[in-house]
């Protein structure tokens, strides 16, 4: 029988891990405010002199798919820096896990229901307008983690990605259990392909908004965690060590090009092929970044960004609501464009929203995660 493997078991921090979450977050936080200030729901269009910002309407999507691989490999360095030769046991990794996450969850969604309920009894002309009004049972999908299917975009609809992402996280002790094994990687590579296969299968039911194929983007990052810790001990990921950079490099500007030129009327339609791409590009990104020197590192490793990234799931929770406040409030006393919007959501707006996601770290999600090692703490003082 293989050991548990420790609760205590330090996770190997790397700083540009925090960069690419914090360019992840940010992506997402634009995406948004594009979003509410040219709101498509009231057929309002981005105009010619800002038609590079409807890039951002892909770009904010996969910006998730990103967040998906660095949790898997976050969560696979422990594991993988023993070959995943150590079990984990199911009811202690989903204990912390949901410790981890789930008070600052249901604390943004107290702000989110107190926003829209307090702020928004009526429309006030941007996209969270379609948000603000959920019924009983949207409410409770919520509180079940369940929004990624029933609910999705009602409250606040950045939501849907904590539910899937912690319902992959219930597969992870499966997952290491089967690397463990002589022709694990081969069945990990399979259950990718079948996460596809499935989410290609499901576009067009209910269940299609869970996106069952981000449980491969996990894998992809799991398996870059396997990379990084075995680095110079076998030839085989000692060749995908070296190859890393061009992967990632081309990947990029596979994944840009395609943006670019692919009609935003496609884009729902061609979401698997264009998250396959991310998640490859940013899977390369952090077996790349993994060597000791290098620009990208040191770009993803810029302080600012690195303080942000380690803010950036409060960033996530909260930006949704807070902007849709500070907006109807411009819209309200000083009549803003459109325009005016963006640029106020992108400027005072946008620090004001770091200044909220501080406050909110250190008080709600700080505590958690002292919750989640103290969970750990008891789990080894009674082994």
């Amino acid at each position: 029988m293989r050991a548990e493997i420790s609760s205590s078991q330090a996770l190997p921090r790397f700083k540009y891990v925090e960069g690419l979450r914090a360019l992840a977050c940010l992506t997402v936080v634009i995406n948004h405010a594009i979003a509410e200030s040219f709101p498509s729901t009231y057929h309002v269009t981005i105009p010619e002199n800002l038609s590079l910002m409807r890039l951002w309407f892909a770009f904010g999507h996969h910006a998730v798919t990103a967040f998906i691989v660095i949790s898997g490999f976050c969560l696979g360095l422990p594991a993988a820096a023993h070959q995943f030769q150590r079990e984990i046991g199911w009811g202690m990794f989903m204990l912390r896990r949901v410790a981890r996450i789930l008070p600052p969850y249901y604390a943004a969604l107290l702000l989110s229901l107190l926003v829209a309920w307090a702020y928004f009894p009526s429309p006030v002309g941007i996209h969270y307008d379609f948000s603000a009004h959920p019924r009983s049972i949207d409410v409770l999908a919520h509180l079940l983690i369940l929004h990624n299917v029933v609910g999705t975009g009602k409250i606040n609809y950045s939501f849907w990605s904590i539910a899937t992402e912690l319902q992959i996280y219930a597969g992870f002790p499966l997952l290491v259990s089967i690397l463990s094994k002589k022709r694990g990687w081969w069945f990990a590579l399979a259950a990718v392909v079948v996460s596809f296969v499935l989410s290609y299968i499901l576009v067009d039911t209910r269940l299609s908004r869970a996106y069952v194929h981000l449980a491969g983007a996990f894998i992809v990052g799991v398996g870059a965690s396997w990379v990084v810790s075995n680095i110079g001990r076998l030839r085989v990921v000692d060749i995908l060590g070296r190859i890393a950079m061009p992967v990632a490099i081309v990947a990029l500007v596979a994944v840009v090009t395609w943006t670019i030129f692919l009609p935003r009327s496609l884009y729902k339609a061609y979401v698997l092929p264009h998250d396959f791409l991310v998640m490859i590009a940013v899977g390369a990104i952090l077996i790349w970044c993994s060597a000791p020197a290098g620009l990208m590192r040191m770009a993803l490793e810029f302080k600012p960004l690195v303080w942000l990234g380690e803010r950036s799931y409060s960033l996530y929770l909260l930006h949704v609501p807070l902007q849709a406040l500070m907006l109807k409030i411009g819209i309200s006393v000083f009549d803003l464009s459109h325009t005016e919007r963006l640029v106020f959501a992108m400027t005072i707006g946008l620090g004001i929203l770091i200044g909220c996601s501080y406050i909110f770290h250190k008080f709600v999600e700080l505590p958690a995660m002292a919750l989640s090692r103290g969970l750990a703490q008891k789990r080894l003082a009674r082994a």
